[in-house]
């Protein structure tokens, strides 16, 4: 049995698994994101290294791997990437992995083959190849996380390019996003940008029971507790996620106009307030869009929002040498 080691690297949390070459999770962990700018003169290289060799030095990570090669590692990474390189050209809710030649560090470190991705990417490969997206030729995947990743699978393949659904403007002269742009998709709906609705709103004065929960310390406001308030019945917290929705439904709309697609796939960390958001988010979805593209149209939750994006980066890596030895034998 073959197996490769995924890794899904997003602005807040990492997840490390083993998955064998039809999908299975064998075994897995998260773990926060290193930060060089939390972890002092430690550099971002040897805590992404750290990282992995503590998961393979786990009990069962050994127990696993133990008589079997490692066929290699797949990195989805938050971010814009070289693939020819394997180099994070930009992340902007990790900008210590600004430049870094990711592919090159992992595979001189672990001495596998390495495929580096962007992580919104690898979850739509991961939905194409096991997921929900599995039956469906043509949608469009996005993640709702720290920030708003996206990803595209046409006519069964993924599109290798820039799917930066989470830097389209949709406020001229919104509020600032980490990109350096301002009125992204991103700083309206995702998870920085739920915290940060709730902290700007409590700062003018608007009453909810956030502020009892928070001590009255605005900036411990995590997006959980303003998806707790918002289940609780607080009125500020069911409003932003009804905005949350509202925007992405405007965000949808425009996919639903460019491309042609079947489906919009909606998963990642904030998936489980799907009830909370998604009224608003068809509402507007299938109101802004045009007609003849949006009457068929499903709207999808993921079905394994979990390990998507690491799942995904180990299919690249499995699809990647299953190119690779199919030109080998051709040579042959």
């Amino acid at each position: 049995m073959k197996i490769a080691i995924g890794i899904d690297i997003g602005g807040t949390n990492t997840k490390i698994l083993l998955a064998a070459e039809d999908g299975r999770v064998l075994h897995g962990r998260q773990s926060l994101t290193p930060s060089a700018a939390k972890t002092g003169s430690v550099g971002i290289e040897e805590l992404l290294v750290k990282n992995l060799r503590d998961f393979l030095d786990d009990e069962k990570t050994r127990m696993l791997i133990s008589g079997t090669n490692i066929a290699g590692i797949g990195i989805g990474v938050a971010g814009l990437i070289d693939r020819k390189e394997g180099r994070i050209i930009k992340s902007p809710n990790i900008a210590s992995m600004d430049g870094l030649p990711i592919r090159e560090i992992f595979e001189r470190e672990f001495s596998v083959p390495v495929v580096v991705e962007n992580d919104a990417n690898a979850y739509a490969y991961g939905e194409k190849w096991i997921g929900t997206g599995k039956d469906i030729n043509s949608f469009v995947v996005l993640t709702l996380g720290t920030g708003l990743g996206g990803g595209h699978i046409y006519n069964g393949e993924l599109y290798e390019g820039p799917f930066e659904i989470g830097h389209i403007i949709i406020e001229p002269n919104g509020r600032f996003c980490p990109c350096g742009s301002h009125g992204c998709l991103e700083s309206y709906a995702s998870g920085r940008a739920i915290a940060d609705r709730a902290i700007t709103s409590l700062e003018s004065g608007t009453k909810s029971s956030l502020v009892d929960s928070c001590g009255g310390n605005y900036y411990k406001i995590t997006p959980e507790l303003v998806f707790q308030k918002a289940l609780d019945g607080d009125n500020l917290s069911r409003e932003i996620f009804r905005e949350v929705g509202q925007y992405l439904g405007i965000g949808i709309a425009n996919l639903i106009n460019i491309f042609s697609i079947e489906a919009v796939i909606i998963g990642g960390g904030l998936i489980g307030a799907w009830d909370l958001f998604i009224e608003e988010l068809t509402k507007e979805a299938f109101k802004r869009s045009f007609k003849p593209y949006s009457s068929n149209i499903k709207i999808l939750k993921s079905t394994m929002a979990k390990d998507a994006g690491s799942i995904g980066a180990a299919g690249l890596l499995f699809k990647k040498l299953s190119v690779t030895q199919g030109v080998v034998s051709q040579l042959n």
